[in-house]
């Protein structure tokens, strides 16, 4: 897949990457686990290993990359990537309350109701305790 042609939901792959990449690092704490969840999604969306390497490790600037796309960029709601978010998020077994929020804004950015994002966390929650 082209990376610079945006998927389904008009999002392209590379910046989906970036956003995953910008969620790792937002407590300060990037892990090998968090780091697996990124690299299997981006697989899963046609990037090859060696470009979601490069991605990961020169955009790893916090919270700088979400904030540009959510002051920029109208989103359309994409699960896939709101679920590979929170897998992130869940990955390293700690929750940071300033990951919480950006998942937050950026649930309501999507246009996802507070029990539509209750649902998907609670889901990915029993995934991670499982």
């Amino acid at each position: 897949m082209d990376d610079n042609q945006g998927t389904k939901n008009n999002i392209r792959p590379t910046d989906q990457i970036n956003w995953l990449s910008a969620m790792m690092s937002i407590d300060n704490d990037v892990n090998e686990k968090e780091y697996k969840v990124i690299l299997e999604y981006g697989l899963q969306l046609g990037l090859e290993e060696a470009k979601i390497k490069r991605i990961v490790t020169t955009s790893l600037k916090g919270m700088d990359i979400l904030m540009r796309y959510l002051k920029v960029v109208k989103l359309p709601k994409n699960e896939n990537l709101m679920r590979a978010l929170i897998k992130v998020v869940f990955a390293d077994g700690k929750i940071a309350k300033e990951e919480l929020n950006m998942i937050r804004l950026v649930a309501t950015k999507m246009q996802y109701t507070s029990e539509e994002l209750k649902s998907i966390l609670e889901d990915e929650k029993r995934k991670y305790k499982g």
